[in-house]
């Protein structure tokens, strides 16, 4: 079998879609080492180690609508596929091969108005195409699985949910490791809170820093820390939200820092309205930290009795669970075993024996 691989975003920072991108397919080739998978990139991306993994590097220019229907899908019709994985919510306009597609939310369906007009409108209709199109769906969790099915309005039953996995790396840092760290950041002893993910207006930012900002008086010392790209919309000033100077803010950690800024955090704030999974609440967990967030979506599903929810979107909700996650160990203990027991289920080689039986199931149902 000869599989075509979206790799578009894969790359050395290997955040989002390329991160569950990076995680399944080496396990994924190693489960079905008769198959042969043809990663295309725009990047150098990754050191597929695996003889049956190809990676050829395509030419980008003008984002990645352009590159799926322009030099991704001619590589296609050389290669002439079996099927097409696709890690990136949609499929070319013209794709006459099965296919098996990833939809890690459906935002832009749902919530429209976090998205500029000019350009939402034709992503939705390409997203409703891709949906349409595709043999087999994978989602992360029940709760996107139904929003698929409310916006498809259809009976078929082509979609699947695997739940994404924690990687191995992911572990409490030992305390020396994260006091250097800590120094070298400039925190020093330092209680911090930690946040991390791209910024976009529906994870409230301004509520984590106002809820941070209350628990001050009772630890002077206390820090918050925030990692990610602004991508809010409409745009908020976010510099000037972050300029405190009990307040630090990059815009990317390597790979290799953040079990360290994980395990630096007195608790990782995650107050999402939505999300299809969430990567980071589990991340924070498996190295020791406990996760805040809000009660909505797919969080209150993936992380039932794992983490310390907010209910409600003010100051007083948030600065109560903050202060909850940082002063009650009975509590915390709790939450970490209940992660535990349930870690195997967060498993990328799990994930991707899933990935493996839908590729199956395509080609023996032609579905």
């Amino acid at each position: 079998m000869r599989i075509v691989v979206d790799g578009y975003e894969l790359g050395p920072q290997g955040a989002g879609v390329g991160r569950v991108a990076k995680n399944i397919l080496p396990v994924l080739a190693s489960r079905r080492e008769e198959t042969r998978f043809f990663v295309l990139t725009r990047e150098i991306a990754l050191p597929f180690s695996r003889q049956n993994i190809q990676q050829i590097v395509l030419p980008s220019r003008g984002g990645y609508f352009r590159w799926q229907n322009g030099p991704f899908w001619r590589a296609c019709q050389q290669l002439d596929p079996d099927l097409i994985l696709a890690f990136n919510y949609t499929l070319p306009l013209i794709c006459p091969w099965p296919s098996l597609l990833f939809v890690h939310d459906l935002s832009l369906l749902s919530h429209p108005e976090w998205f500029p007009p000019r350009t939402a409108r034709w992503r939705r209709l390409v997203l409703r195409y891709s949906l349409r199109r595709a043999n087999l769906l994978i989602v992360p969790s029940k709760a996107t699985a139904e929003e698929v099915d409310r916006h498809l309005k259809t009976k078929k039953n082509r979609v699947r949910i695997i739940y994404y996995g924690v990687e191995d790396k992911f572990n409490r840092a030992r305390p020396e490791a994260v006091q250097r760290w800590k120094e070298a950041r400039g925190l020093g002893s330092r209680r911090v809170i930690g946040f991390l993910g791209s910024i976009f207006r529906r994870r409230h930012l301004p509520l984590l820093v106002a809820a941070v900002n209350n628990l001050r008086p009772e630890w002077p010392d206390l820090f918050l820390y925030v990692v990610g790209q602004d991508r809010t919309y409409p745009a908020e000033d976010i510099a000037s939200l972050l300029s405190p100077d009990w307040i630090r803010w990059d815009e990317y950690l390597p790979e290799t820092d953040l079990p360290l800024f994980y395990s630096a955090c007195e608790a990782l704030a995650y107050l999402s309205e939505y999300e299809g999974f969430g990567l980071p609440p589990l991340e924070a967990l498996a190295c020791g930290t406990i996760p805040v967030v809000l009660n909505r979506s797919s969080l209150g599903e993936i992380l039932k009795g794992m983490a310390e929810f907010v209910e409600e979107t003010t100051v007083e909700a948030v600065t109560k669970a903050l202060r909850r996650a940082i002063t009650d160990e009975t509590r915390g203990n709790e939450i970490r075993r209940n992660f535990e027991t349930r870690r195997e289920m967060f498993s990328w080689s799990q994930a991707a024996a899933k990935v493996a039986d839908c590729l199956r199931e395509i080609k023996d149902k032609k579905l």
